[in-house]
């Protein structure tokens, strides 16, 4: 199986098993980063750690694959329950960290 194929049906397993987390991640190939576009728990469902869970998957598939991370930290619009900085030091709790001038793109290296 290539490494594109593993990170596709990985993606899927990992949605599929946290149902109640909006998770979207894109890969286009060797030499790119996974870009995380999404993740976001429903409302209802806050609070219990379940995107924690989620991004724990995806970083573990991302060091299984020896890929580094990357994505932008912008809360979602009509989303009053997060802010951007509150996002921020949650990414860097999980080895995240700003990208020189620009702040609100947020990197992890390869493991």
């Amino acid at each position: 199986m290539s490494q594109y194929d593993t990170f596709r049906g990985e993606m899927h397993r990992i949605q599929r098993a946290h149902p109640r987390v909006e998770l979207y991640a894109v890969w286009t190939g060797p030499g790119e980063p996974i870009r995380l576009k999404l993740i976001r728990t429903l409302p209802a469902y806050r609070g219990r750690g379940l995107a924690e869970a989620a991004l724990t998957d995806v970083l573990a598939l991302a060091d299984a694959l020896h890929l580094p991370v990357q994505l932008t930290v912008e809360p979602i619009a009509g989303d009053a329950a997060t802010d951007e900085s509150r996002l921020a030091l949650w990414y860097r709790r999980h080895g995240f960290s700003p990208v020189c001038c620009r702040p609100e793109l947020m990197h992890r290296p390869a493991r």
